[in-house]
């Protein structure tokens, strides 16, 4: 620490346009630790920064050409605060972003800044260290989402923090692939394809994150040993918690409501499902192929039109949840239902089969077929049964 003090003791600030007729200028006469300053107005990039210095601005912001990338760190430390960067390219195998984090810019900081027009917001690639905290990136409104790339894109990086940000309008809204050990928290995702997608990323931390009106909240694939906790999703389109090739995760105090289906497991493992709400969902859980050895316990399905859909050749065994519509008793007082809850599986198939059999819920025939079931093993379709279910829920 005395070392540096006299490095930090000289440390200047730069005035783009004061001291330095652009951007780029201001940035390659900086020394290490210095401060370069954008004041009002809209000055031109692309730059890149390849010195360890802080760029930030009063007011002002950097425009790209439209080609390419806007912004491009090289260097290990650069702190990039409160800015505004806009206008990236187009070209999504560049990969053109506002922001383009290199791997030898370890540590890098990027907080309280605005992002918009980008193709990519902020792309970390490759890169250890780096801290992504309390920004806004809005991406183009109105273009397909095939056309557009993600917020906040994070590839083959390590020890990253991603925290507070908002992102709207993007393809992704946070994408992380091949990335370990880092935390993706408190974030706010919308109005995108899915709010946070991981691909084959080991170790990491989802917590905190709220992703609304999506066409998928969180989207979780092919990863190990994720802690999943205490998210909100809500009102989107298809899934609200989708877990495709899981495994050895926790998954636990999340809130799902509203969605297409508040769950979805597909050839998931070894996971601790606990503890979460799932309510008001079109389907509360959809159970797919080749998903077991998960314990399920102590989470609430309360409302849901269809509390679980069940695909699997033999009966899956759950406990203890609290479901909305089980009828039973406690007779010895111990907060367990009596008998166990039975996912009425004849009756969903019939429904996803044969949607217009709705009509026929409360008849006489299809009561009759529900009964039959448990006695005639032509009938019997393999479902979900919880042994002990709760009586009153968590939540």
């Amino acid at each position: 620490m005395i070392a540096l003090l006299p490095t930090m003791a000289l440390a200047a600030e730069l005035i783009v346009g004061v001291d330095a007729p652009t951007v780029q200028a201001a940035v390659d006469q900086a020394s290490p630790g210095d401060v370069v300053v954008l004041p009002e107005g809209r000055w031109p990039g692309p730059v890149r920064i390849a010195v360890p210095i802080t760029l930030t601005s009063r007011g002002g912001t950097l425009v790209g050409t439209g080609e390419g990338t806007t912004l491009t760190v090289s260097a290990p430390g650069v702190i990039v605060d409160d800015l505004h960067l806009e206008g990236s390219g187009d070209d999504l195998s560049g990969p053109d972003a506002c922001l383009f984090v290199e791997p030898s810019a370890a540590g890098t900081v990027v907080r309280n800044s605005l992002f918009t027009d980008c193709l990519f917001g902020i792309w970390l690639h490759q890169v250890v260290g780096v801290r992504v905290v309390d920004n806004r990136v809005e991406g183009r409104p109105g273009v397909h989402p095939s056309n557009k790339g993600n917020g906040i894109h994070l590839f083959d990086s390590e020890e990253l923090v991603v925290r507070g940000n908002i992102v709207e309008h993007a393809r992704d809204g946070i994408y992380v692939s091949a990335t370990e050990n880092s935390l993706i928290a408190d974030n706010e995702v919308s109005n995108q394809r899915y709010g946070i997608h991981y691909m084959y990323s080991y170790d990491n931390t989802i917590s905190g994150n709220v992703a609304e009106n999506n066409s998928g909240g969180l989207a979780l694939m092919g990863s190990h040993r994720l802690t999943v906790t205490g998210n909100v999703t809500t009102g989107n389109a298809k899934q609200g918690l989708l877990f495709r090739d899981v495994q050895y995760s926790t998954i636990t105090g999340n809130r799902t409501t509203h969605n297409g289906e508040g769950l979805f497991f597909f050839s998931s493992l070894d996971n601790e499902i606990s503890g979460n709400l799932v309510a008001y969902n079109e389907i509360g859980a959809r159970v797919w192929a080749g998903t077991e050895r998960n314990e399920v316990r102590g989470n609430s399905f309360i409302g849901n039109r269809q509390q679980v859909f069940y695909v699997a050749a033999e009966d899956q065994v759950w406990g203890s949840n609290h479901w909305s519509d089980y009828l039973g008793w406690d007779q010895d007082g111990d907060g367990l239902g009596d008998r166990p809850y039975r996912n009425d599986a004849l009756v969903a198939n019939l429904l996803y089969r044969y949607p217009s059999a709705a009509l026929l819920l409360n008849s006489p025939t299809l009561e009759l077929l529900s009964q039959l079931q448990r006695k005639l093993p032509a009938l019997k379709v393999p479902t979900v049964i919880d042994e002990h279910p709760l009586l009153v829920g968590e939540w």
